[in-house]
C-alpha cells in the first residue's frame, strides 16, 4: 500500500511540475496576448502584443488629460480574416471631475458640426474639443469617437456608449466594453461591439 501510495504522489508532482514548466516555456518564449476583440459588421476583430517575461506592456493607454478634463484612447482592431480592412478606432470622451467612473455608460454621438482642426491627431483634438465642447457636442453627450481604416484617407464619426467595467487600484489596468455605429448616409455603414484591456494613466501636461 504504501508502495502505490508513493507512486500516486511521484505521479502528481509530475503533473504539476509539467505544468508548471509548460507555463515558464511559455513566458520565456513569449505569446500573443489578446487585449481587445470586436465584431465588425458581423466579422471577428482583435487587438494584441507580444507578452514574455522581459516584456508585459499594451500597445496603448487610455490617458485622462487633467487640463483638458478629457480622457482618450485608440483601439487597434485587426482583421481574423487577412482579406479584411484594419480599423483605427479614436476614443476622446469628456469627464466633469478628473477622475474615470467604472460601470457608467459615456454616450458617444456624431459631431454636430465639422471639427475645424488641422488635423484629427489627438495633440490638435484635445485643446480643440476642451475649448468648444458645446459647439461640438449635443446635449447630454459625453464625447467623439471616429475611425480610421488602412483601405481610406477618410475618418468615420460614430454614435453608441463606452463603459469602463473596472479599473484595477494598483495595476491600474482597465477593462470595458463599446457598441458604436457609422451615419446611414456613409459610404459604408459599420456596427462595431468591442471588449478591451488597457492600462490607464492620468497626465497633467497641455499641448
Amino acid at each position: 500500500m504504501s508502495e502505490y501510495r508513493l507512486l500516486i504522489k511521484h505521479f502528481v508532482w509530475i503533473i504539476v511540475l509539467s505544468t508548471f514548466m509548460c507555463g515558464c516555456e511559455k513566458e520565456l518564449k513569449g505569446y500573443e496576448k489578446i487585449v481587445g476583440t470586436a465584431t465588425i459588421n458581423g466579422k471577428d476583430y482583435k487587438e494584441s502584443t507580444w507578452w514574455a517575461w522581459n516584456f508585459k506592456g499594451y500597445p496603448s493607454s487610455m490617458r485622462l488629460y487633467e487640463n483638458y478634463k478629457i480622457f482618450h484612447f485608440i483601439a487597434r482592431l485587426s482583421p481574423e480574416k487577412v482579406d479584411e480592412p484594419s480599423y483605427s478606432i479614436y476614443f476622446y470622451v469628456t469627464v466633469e471631475e478628473n477622475q474615470f467612473k467604472t460601470n457608467h455608460p459615456y454616450k458617444i454621438d456624431f459631431y454636430s458640426d465639422e471639427l475645424v482642426v488641422e488635423s484629427l491627431d489627438w495633440w490638435d483634438i484635445l485643446p480643440y474639443l476642451s475649448k468648444n465642447r458645446n459647439n461640438v457636442l449635443i446635449e447630454d453627450v459625453d464625447g467623439i469617437a471616429y475611425a480610421f481604416s488602412n483601405t481610406s484617407d477618410l475618418s468615420t464619426p460614430f454614435k453608441g456608449e463606452l463603459v469602463l467595467e473596472s479599473i484595477d487600484n494598483q495595476s491600474k489596468v482597465c477593462h470595458g466594453y463599446y457598441s458604436l455605429i457609422s451615419p446611414e448616409n456613409g459610404s459604408v455603414k459599420l456596427v462595431i461591439n468591442g471588449k478591451f484591456e488597457i492600462v490607464t494613466a492620468i497626465i497633467n501636461h497641455e499641448y
